[in-house]
């Protein structure tokens, strides 16, 4: 019995208190600017897979600008989901305007153009 461990009993100061948790309203057009900025990211990443490959075998590719661009843009889209997420009103429509904005920039200077 000497390896017995003591058993302790919480006292009600040991108590957790969970603290409510105030997140902002989730909506169609917050989920839509979400999942733009995603894509946009993705969009990015496989450009930049397609420029290796490209200097891999000598060939041109898309180039540096067109990489730059899509990161710059991809980067700017998940800053304003990021700032959407956390805000409300008209702030948050601010920057779900800007999402579709920048996906508006990325798909008519780099694809459309």
């Amino acid at each position: 019995m000497g390896d017995a461990v003591p058993v302790t009993h919480p006292s009600p100061d040991d108590a957790t208190v969970e603290l409510p948790r105030t997140r902002a309203r989730s909506g169609f057009w917050r989920e839509t600017s979400g999942a733009l900025a995603i894509g946009l990211t993705g969009l990015a990443t496989i450009v930049l897979a397609l420029q290796v490959i490209a200097w891999i075998r000598g060939l041109p590719g898309p180039g540096i600008g067109v990489l730059l661009g899509h990161f710059a843009t991809a980067a700017a889209a998940l800053a304003a989901q990021h700032f959407a997420d956390r805000r409300q009103g008209p702030q948050a429509a601010l920057a779900v305007l800007l999402v579709a904005i920048s996906t508006g920039i990325a798909i008519w200077f780099f694809w459309w153009a």
